[in-house]
């Protein structure tokens, strides 16, 4: 009995490898297996978790990616000034008009612009059609445009209204328009003619002198506060000789009366002052020279006075006379008498 449990030890004993190596294949394989089954699951929660990101990559991805809208406001394009060139248009000449436009957004720029000048009663014209085509204007940026117009001839005096349109895109080719007045003012030469101004060759002492100038407006504008002043050695004036107001095409006439003074004599000179203003309240002038010849006036009296002292018995000779007059009056009718009443006498005898 007890060989048999020894047997069986050693049998049992021999065996045990082999039972081992078949659970360590089993046991290796399981672990294999199992080793596969984990790495899939790891993948496929790293793939996840990739995918999925946490709430911190959320904030850190805000933070360096803001949102971008789109600016929608319009570009404004606007005038910010114009002067005219020497203050005025004429038609004596060409005239220039300086416009500045600016672009007055901080980003966007505008472009193909067309530019457009004009005047309703076409009493100021620009030079060609215009018009002006600009490609582009920054943003921020100012843009000057130099325009030569015409002024017609008979072209009204005062302040015109000139239009200005402008016409521009976005970069989104989006039109706009925008519309601006520029007063202007339009000056007319002025044009005086005068007729009349001299004197006469001589005058006398203590006399006084009619004289008479006609002065015409020969411009298309009105004159005012004409006036006339005399400025001649020898003569006084007493004052200005105005005429006021004359309209185109008109005349006027300014009457001075010149006293001769007594001071003076001989060859005298001066001259004729006409002034006057324009619409503007700008004052012209004008001057003509004159002349004349002061002779001294001649007293009757004095020679009368003359006459007597050289005969003093002048009385004494008037008296004669009426005596020799009043008796030949008295006896011419007496002897006239005296031969009719003889003859009437002789008659009856």
């Amino acid at each position: 009995m007890k060989k048999l449990f020894v047997f069986i030890l050693c049998l049992m004993m021999c065996l045990l490898p082999c039972f081992a190596a078949d659970e360590s294949g089993d046991v290796t394989e399981a672990t294999t297996v199992t080793t596969e089954v984990t790495t899939e699951a790891a993948t496929s929660k790293a793939e996840k978790e990739t995918q999925k990101p946490t709430k911190a990559d959320d904030k850190k991805t805000q933070e360096k990616i803001p949102e971008v809208t789109e600016d929608m406001s319009q570009p404004r394009l606007m005038v910010t000034g114009y002067s005219v060139q020497g203050g005025y248009l004429t038609p004596e000449k060409d005239g220039v008009i300086t416009v500045s436009f600016k672009n007055t957004h901080n980003s966007k720029a505008v472009k193909n612009m067309k530019l457009t000048i004009g005047e309703d009663g076409d009493e100021i014209c620009p030079e060609g059609l215009g018009t002006k085509y600009v490609s582009h204007i920054s943003a921020g940026s100012t843009y000057t445009w130099d325009v030569t117009v015409k002024t017609a001839h008979n072209a009204s005096v005062g302040v015109h209204k000139l239009s200005l349109t402008c016409e521009y895109e976005d970069k989104n080719g989006t039109p706009y328009s925008e519309n601006a007045i520029l007063r202007v003012e339009v000056r007319q030469p002025v044009k005086l003619s005068f007729d009349g101004v001299t004197l006469p060759v001589k005058v006398v002492q203590d006399d006084t002198v009619s004289v008479n100038i006609n002065l015409m407006n020969t411009g298309k504008a009105p004159l005012y506060n004409c006036k006339v002043d005399f400025e001649v050695e020898g003569l006084s004036s007493g004052g200005s000789a105005f005429v006021g107001e004359i309209p185109s095409g008109e005349s006027g006439t300014a009457t001075a009366n010149l006293r001769v003074n007594n001071d003076k004599i001989g060859k005298v000179s001066g001259t004729v002052k006409i002034t006057y203003e324009d619409t503007f309240g700008k004052t012209y002038e004008q001057t003509a020279e004159v002349k004349t010849i002061i002779e001294k006036k001649v007293i009757k009296a004095e020679k009368t006075e003359e006459e007597e002292s050289k005969n003093p018995l002048w009385w004494l000779f008037v008296l004669i006379g009426l005596v020799v007059g009043g008796g030949a009056g008295f006896g011419i009718p007496f002897a006239i008498n005296s031969k009719k009443q003889r003859e009437e006498d002789e008659k009856r005898l």
